[in-house]
């Protein structure tokens, strides 16, 4: 197998930052990773911090792809978002040049507009979608904003975003809420997600979840885990007023992704195949490099 290197890969989110340096076909030869996140930095710093990380990638002169916040607004450089629906084609066109650095392509994200307004957008999430094999419908990315988006013929449809890790981050240091360490009650989570799926007023099932731990129905231990399963439930049942049909693809950091299958298994959906995150990243610059040339 060639080791020569062919593109450098960049996924630069909001907390971290993940460089791919791509061989033939997009092989991924090598990766680093760094901390300083593009909500970190100001737009004059990127091309300096992409040169501290991968100096010696690039002195190659080789083509460089950016996908996430790094096209953000305020950011290195905005990336105007294409809208759905978008294929390859359509972020290949979108993407833009910084002035500091002539051999980088920056992404755009991808927009959803209803009724002549912008109503949804995402970013990076894009690129990973793309990255896919083929024959999922749907994409559901847990994560701080959860997004759930469905394809078709290679193609980004619609998507939608539930912020669920936020709220859970948010609420789990409430003090109704303190209680237990997440991720180590399967029982009170499975629990949460049923309570979640019944779909009633979330306010009102939130404070429900402290009764229960006052009226003895949810042990204090697992109040986080509870608490994490009702919303990731509630997220569930809300696309499922929509239909959720076909077969599901999961994107996501492992532990996360785990708990996305298990609350799905229990709202009946179980054709849900899990993807590995940097493959699919990696898969998706360099299908989008491609369609660039």
């Amino acid at each position: 197998m060639s080791t020569a290197t062919a593109l450098i890969g960049v996924d630069w989110g909001s907390s971290n930052l993940r460089v791919f340096r791509m061989g033939a076909e997009g092989t991924v030869l090598d990766r680093r990773a760094d901390g300083r996140g593009a909500s970190t930095l100001a737009s004059h710093q990127f091309a300096d911090v992409l040169t501290e990380v991968a100096a010696d990638w690039l002195a190659e002169d080789l083509p460089v792809i950016v996908c996430g916040m790094a096209g953000a607004r305020g950011r290195w450089l905005e990336a105007p978002y294409a809208p759905c629906p978008a294929g390859l084609d359509d972020i290949a066109s979108y993407a833009v040049t910084p002035a500091d650095a002539p051999e980088v392509r920056i992404l755009p994200g991808v927009a959803v507009w209803r009724d002549g307004c912008l109503d949804d957008v995402m970013r990076g999430e894009e690129t990973q979608l793309f990255g896919l094999d083929a024959g999922f419908d749907r994409v559901i990315a847990p994560g701080t904003h959860s997004k759930w988006a469905r394809l078709e013929s290679g193609r980004i449809v619609d998507f939608s975003t539930h912020m669920t890790g936020e709220l859970f981050a948010a609420l789990s240091v409430s003090p109704s809420f303190v209680g237990g360490v997440a991720g180590t009650d399967d029982a009170a989570f499975e629990a949460g997600v049923l309570a979640g799926l019944e779909d009633g007023p979330l306010g009102q099932s939130l404070f429900g979840t402290r009764v229960g731990m006052l009226a003895g129905r949810v042990a204090p231990t697992g109040l986080q885990d509870y608490l994490s399963g009702m919303l990731i439930g509630a997220e569930i049942a809300g696309e499922a007023r929509e239909g959720l049909t076909g077969r599901i693809a999961l994107l996501g950091a492992p532990a996360l992704v785990t708990r996305y299958r298990q609350a799905l298994a229990l709202a009946g959906l179980g054709d849900v195949a899990v993807a590995d995150v940097d493959a699919a990243t990696a898969a998706g610059l360099w299908r989008t490099w491609k369609a660039m040339r």
